[in-house]
């Protein structure tokens, strides 16, 4: 609810603040003494359009905060926590600055915000229900909100709503992919066709440089075998100078002189293991010259091979060592691709479930909404008509809505309206004054005013033009609506203004051509002078003081107040910020 005002500098208004409690306060005061600047203040810090003009004259800027107590409003709470603009209190203030350039801050518990933080807050907190003011009431949203919470059907409307949502975000990935099944088709085909290729080829990781040393070693088959026939004749076969014959010859020496130089016997040791490792090389060279011949078919088939890798290579504009890698590459893309056709199924067998579900939720929300829509049309057809209107129906229908699965359900809601015998049901935009529209909120709200999750309600001017008796009927209303809501109430008759738990009386001063506007909270003494005033008019007579009282006495015998809730001890009496501080 909301406990604390403070306005600087907007219009007539120099500088205001004022603490508020739960229940219903009327606002009074004569005529052009500045009544509406109060809402233009509330609506103006949460979001509202504004002027330079707005700022009181000879001033840079206007400065307005609202505070509100949020301790019974957890999704309030949750919102601002999720911002992390939550303070421990249960304080909610909102502050707006607004420059005479045009300009304006925002700003929730200290911190700047943005303009649709504010609006989205304000939403949460706070209704107006003006004559001179787009109705909240006339929006199908509001209508359809109001409908399933008279019904208690929010969950099931929540569960409706996230089926249809699952479903089209789930349509919008199936339309992607099936944008793509073209392409994807063609590039599968590709992609096959280049496996096919490869796999015929049959590379093995290695084969390449395998190949290329044997493609070396066939092409100088030749000049091998001659050099490795020399080695051996220098090795063994050459009668003067066989490496082997000499190392024998070296060592016999050495052995000769073992007695006269003992390293000779280690020298000698080195020779006799060079002789067994020289044995070992003719030995093999033997064995590979036997088992090696020159096969120019051999060369043939190496060289073929390598051409046919190679051409592949140079298709692919790749080095041939490549080729295995990129084998494995498009294999995986391709795999992909094949994926990508699976998730489709998934998504489409995923959307048909999401869907069957949506069906049934529907179609139970709709049978709900059917029942409900009954009793709630006669409980405001019977308030309204007890608000001098006596010929008015009030009316709600349901039209099937042509929007597959619509977030809202499958109907569309319209509140229908006739005040007047013989007139048609008609939207409430169409043929409803401002007068009726505001007794028909009121009516509204009545039959919902243990189902709320706005705390704070405006009514603005709804006594206009209504005799005595109904305003009294209006104003007790008022009052009993006090007991789930905070309620003001600006009012222009003394029948209406006497059923509020408080009074704000607005009053207008002239000091040195310059006008003031200033409210306060009258004691029950100064409100009893009050209601006499706008009985009996300017001068109020003994009469009128009588009247007064005995009116208010009245009320109090036949409407006990409720047991207020007490605002917090941190923000009753709290002043909100000044001057930026």
């Amino acid at each position: 609810m909301l406990t604390n005002i403070y306005i600087r500098n907007l219009a007539t208004i120099e500088e205001l603040h004022l603490n508020f409690s739960d229940g219903t306060t009327m606002i009074t005061g004569e005529t052009g003494a500045g009544k509406s600047v109060f809402i233009e203040a509330i609506e103006l810090a949460l979001g509202g359009r504004a002027a330079a003009s707005m700022i009181r004259p000879g001033k840079d800027k206007t400065d307005i905060s609202l505070c509100f107590n949020i301790h019974n409003f957890p999704a309030v709470i949750t919102y601002l926590t999720d911002l992390d603009l939550y303070q421990d209190n249960d304080e909610c203030i909102i502050r707006r600055i607004l420059t005479t350039d045009g300009r304006s801050r925002y700003y929730v518990n200290g911190a700047p915000i943005t303009l649709q933080i504010v609006k989205e807050l304000g939403e949460s907190l706070f209704h107006l229900h003006s004559q001179h003011d787009q109705q909240v009431l006339l929006k199908s949203d509001t209508q359809r909100e109001m409908l399933d919470r008279y019904g208690d059907q929010l969950p099931l409307a929540l569960t409706v709503k996230t089926h249809a949502e699952t479903w089209k975000s789930l349509d919008q990935q199936i339309k992607a992919l099936h944008e793509q099944t073209m392409e994807r088709s063609q590039r599968s085909d590709y992609l096959q066709f280049q496996l096919d290729e490869l796999k015929t080829v049959q590379l093995t990781p290695g084969e390449w440089e395998t190949l290329e040393s044997e493609h070396h070693k066939l092409t100088h088959a030749k000049e091998l075998m001659q050099t490795l026939q020399s080695a051996l004749q220098h090795i063994t076969e050459n009668e003067q100078q066989a490496i082997l014959s000499l190392v024998h010859e070296v060592r016999k020496l050495l052995e000769s002189v073992h007695t006269v130089e003992a390293k000779t016997v280690d020298w000698s040791g080195t020779l006799h293991s060079i002789a067994i490792q020289l044995g070992e090389v003719v030995s093999e060279v033997k064995s590979y010259m036997e088992h090696t011949e020159l096969d120019p078919e051999k060369l043939f088939g190496v060289e073929e091979r390598m051409s046919q890798i190679f051409n592949l290579a140079r298709k692919h504009k790749i080095a041939p060592t490549e080729l295995v890698e990129l084998q494995a590459r498009l294999a995986d893309e391709l795999h992909a691709l094949s994926v990508s056709d699976e998730t489709l199924t998934q998504l489409l067998a995923q959307q048909k479930m999401t869907e069957q579900l949506y069906t049934e939720s529907a179609a139970k929300l709709s049978q709900a909404r059917k029942k409900t829509a009954v009793k709630l049309e006669k409980e405001i057809t019977a308030t309204m008509r007890s608000l001098s209107l006596p010929h008015g129906e009030f009316k709600i229908a349901l039209e099937q809505d042509q929007l597959p699965l619509a977030v809202h359900g499958q109907e569309k809601i319209c509140f229908l309206i006739k005040t007047n015998p013989g007139q048609p049901l008609q939207p409430l935009t169409k043929v409803i004054s401002g007068g009726e529209l505001s007794r028909l909120s009121l009516s509204a709200h009545l039959a919902l005013a243990n189902r709320t999750n706005i705390p704070t309600l405006v009514f603005d001017e709804i006594d206009t033009g209504l005799s005595g008796a109904t305003a009294e009927k209006i104003g007790k209303l008022l009052r009993k609506l006090g007991e789930s809501y905070q309620v003001f109430c600006i009012s222009h008759q003394a029948q209406v203004a006497a059923c509020g738990h408080h009074h704000v009386l607005v009053e207008k001063s002239f000091i040195e051509n310059s006008t003031h506007t200033h409210l306060r909270l009258l004691t029950t003494e100064e409100k009893m002078k009050e209601i006499a005033r706008l009985l009996g008019g300017e001068k109020i007579t003994k009469k009128a003081l009588e009247h007064a009282q005995e009116l208010l006495k009245q009320l109090d015998e036949s409407i006990p107040s409720p047991a207020l809730r007490a605002p917090s001890p941190t923000s009753a009496g709290r002043r909100l910020p000044v001057n930026g501080h």
